[in-house]
């Protein structure tokens, strides 16, 4: 008898039969593949998470990152989307993140998942740019709720819009553009800290909140702001282009996964803030509140608005894994403190204009 997957060589393997079947390739035959077996203390996030602990083997998450980005690298306008989960624990993996994927830690605190590699976007060919090269269409990728430590000199985060860093721990260089002075159009990170000095390069505009920077931060083309971030440099506007807030008036941060020292899920659920500098996870940051994840209805793309809506009337929260909500009517969230949780950017899409 074939022996049941392992729930991360299981999605693999679902991800394999998926690139399989795009390219036209025979499916895996029944004795090849065994059937899924949904083990009862793991949430179903559908085949699109991939949830790692420090037990699998090195390669097996590397080639999975690896297919992750051959198939993201350019599908800018697909509709295809990923989450990769760490477990608390140290991997040796180096992940480059194409459109529309997220890499995120799964512990309380973001040196509970070290990454000893890089959680890296790098750029683009680019034959407008005088560098061949750019960051400009790099949108759609986020990194989360871990710790980096470079093997390489640096690790590159070279991205434009809506591609957040949170709550990440950078241990070493961080380097913000696609090389050679290749054009880039501006980021977000909050809630992190780079031991490091960050260079910033040719990032067009960049904002960063509630962080703190070990070493210098170099450049910046038009605007880059500072709000209490903890060694930003000091206000230089126009000249450097540097805008510095000693302190955010009002923060609330993201919601984020985790699995508790008993292995039990949960989602935290970061308090309001006010007048804050430094990261909320600093020594002497308190305690975060949170919730089970059996309080949230954890929805797939197949399920339509009517569904999602009477989980949101009974009370529950709302948890998306990654795809493409097609939607006939407005998603109601009609109790006050719900949360709205998405893994892998998923997105909303109404079908009614």
């Amino acid at each position: 008898m074939t022996p049941p997957l392992h729930p991360s060589r299981r999605q693999l393997f679902t991800l394999a039969a998926a690139t399989a079947a795009a390219a036209g390739l025979a499916p895996a035959t029944a004795a090849s593949a065994a059937p899924a077996r949904h083990l009862e203390d793991e949430p179903d996030f559908g085949p699109n998470v991939f949830v790692y602990d420090p037990s699998t083997p090195a390669a097996e998450i590397q080639s999975t990152v690896d297919q992750l980005f051959a198939r993201q690298e350019h599908n800018e306008m697909g509709t295809d989307r990923y989450a990769v989960l760490f477990k608390p624990g140290r991997y040796e993996v180096n992940a480059r993140l194409g459109y529309y994927t997220t890499v995120a830690g799964l512990g309380e605190h973001p040196d509970d998942v070290e990454i000893h590699g890089a959680v890296r976007v790098v750029g683009q060919p680019d034959p407008n740019s005088p560098a061949g090269i750019s960051a400009l269409t790099n949108f759609w990728r986020s990194a989360e709720n871990l710790a980096i430590t470079p093997t390489d000199w640096s690790n590159q985060w070279a991205v434009s819009q809506a591609s957040p860093m949170r709550r990440v721990h950078v241990k070493g260089i961080l380097w913000l553009e696609p090389g050679n002075g290749g054009y880039s159009s501006g980021g977000f990170i909050a809630d992190s800290k780079v031991d490091g000095i960050t260079i910033n390069g040719s990032q067009q505009q960049w904002l960063t909140r509630d962080s703190e920077l070990g070493g210098d931060w170099t450049n910046g083309v038009w605007n880059q702001v500072f709000s209490g971030v903890l060694g930003a440099p000091a206000q230089g506007f126009p000249n450097p282009p540097y805008t510095t807030l000693p302190t955010s008036p009002v923060t609330r941060e993201k919601p984020y996964l985790f699995v508790d020292a008993a292995g039990r899920w949960r989602v935290a659920v970061p308090g309001l803030r006010r007048d804050t500098a430094g990261t909320s996870w600093a020594a002497g940051g308190g305690t975060t509140r949170s919730l089970p994840l059996r309080d949230f209805f954890i929805a797939r793309p197949s399920h339509d608005a009517q569904r999602i809506n009477r989980e949101l009337a009974r009370g529950r929260h709302l948890l998306l894994t990654p795809g493409v909500y097609r939607l006939d009517r407005a998603l109601r969230v009609i109790h006050p403190g719900t949360v709205v949780l998405g893994l892998g950017m998923p997105s909303l899409a109404p079908t009614g204009g």
